[in-house]
C-alpha cells in the first residue's frame, strides 16, 4: 500500500505544482504568489507526496470580513493518482491549519459539475446547501471619478495560484438598487485597472439573479455554475 505524506509546500515544490496544473487545466503557476504564499500565515499551500512525488496539492487563505474564514480555492490531484483519497486527505490537512489561524469557518465553491471535488469535500465534513449560483467576471475599467460605495459591501483583494483579481462581497446581501449595483462594479473595475489585476467578480445566486440590472450581467463574463460548501471549525 502506497504511504501518502501531506504537509507544506516548499519551494522546490513550485514545478511539480506547475505541471499539474499545466496537465489538468492548461494554466500556469505564477510562481511568485507561489512563493508569498508558503512565507505567509494567512495563505498556505499543502501537498501530497506519493513514493517522494508530489501528487496533488491545495492552496487556501484567511479572509477578514466580519467572520474570519478560511477559503479553500484549489485543491487538484495529478490523473494518474486519482480516487485514493488525497483530495480528501489534502482538505483535512487544510482544515487543520485553517482552525489554528483563528477561522470560524472554511469555504469552497465547487463546480456543480465537479463530482469528484464534492465527493471530497463531502467525505472531508463539507455540506451545501445546493442553490446553484453563477460567478461574473468584468475587467479593469477607469474611472475618472470615485464613487461611494455602501459599508456593506467588501472588496476582498485575492491573489490565487493562478491569477490576480478582487471578489466583491455583500453585493447581493444588500439588496442595492441599479444605480448603486452599478457604482460597485464600476468602482470595483477601477481599483483592479490600478492594481493591475486581471478581473472583478461576483458570486450571485440563481434564485436573486433577476434582482441584478441585466445590462451589468451582460457585460460581464459568466463563469460558470457553481456551489458554495461550508464547514464549521
Amino acid at each position: 500500500m502506497m504511504m501518502l505524506e501531506v504537509r507544506l509546500a516548499y519551494p522546490d515544490d513550485a514545478q511539480p505544482i506547475h505541471l499539474i496544473l499545466q496537465e489538468t487545466w492548461g494554466d500556469s503557476l505564477l510562481f511568485d504568489v507561489f512563493i508569498d504564499h508558503i512565507l505567509s500565515h494567512e495563505h498556505q499551500v499543502f501537498v501530497a507526496v506519493e513514493a517522494g512525488e508530489v501528487t496533488g496539492f491545495l492552496s487556501a487563505f484567511l479572509i477578514f470580513n466580519r467572520i474570519p474564514r478560511w477559503e479553500i480555492d484549489l485543491v487538484v490531484v495529478c490523473s494518474t493518482s486519482r480516487g485514493k483519497g488525497i483530495g480528501t486527505s489534502l482538505i483535512e490537512e487544510a482544515l487543520t491549519y485553517g482552525s489554528h489561524l483563528g477561522a470560524h469557518c472554511a469555504k469552497a465553491s465547487i463546480r456543480i459539475d465537479n463530482y469528484a471535488s464534492q465527493r471530497a469535500f463531502s467525505k472531508a465534513g463539507f455540506t451545501t446547501d445546493a442553490q446553484g449560483g453563477s460567478v461574473f467576471l468584468w475587467g479593469p475599467l477607469a474611472c475618472k471619478s470615485t464613487m461611494d460605495v455602501s459599508e456593506t459591501i467588501h472588496f476582498v483583494p485575492v491573489d490565487t495560484l493562478t491569477y490576480r483579481g478582487l471578489w466583491v462581497e455583500g453585493f447581493v446581501e444588500s439588496q442595492l438598487s441599479r444605480k448603486e449595483q452599478h457604482n460597485v462594479i464600476r468602482a470595483a473595475r477601477n481599483s483592479i485597472f490600478h492594481e493591475d489585476r486581471i478581473n472583478t467578480g461576483v458570486f450571485i445566486p440563481d434564485s436573486l439573479k433577476q434582482t441584478i440590472a441585466p445590462d451589468l450581467l451582460t457585460a460581464a463574463t459568466d463563469y460558470g455554475q457553481y456551489h458554495r460548501w461550508e464547514y464549521t471549525l
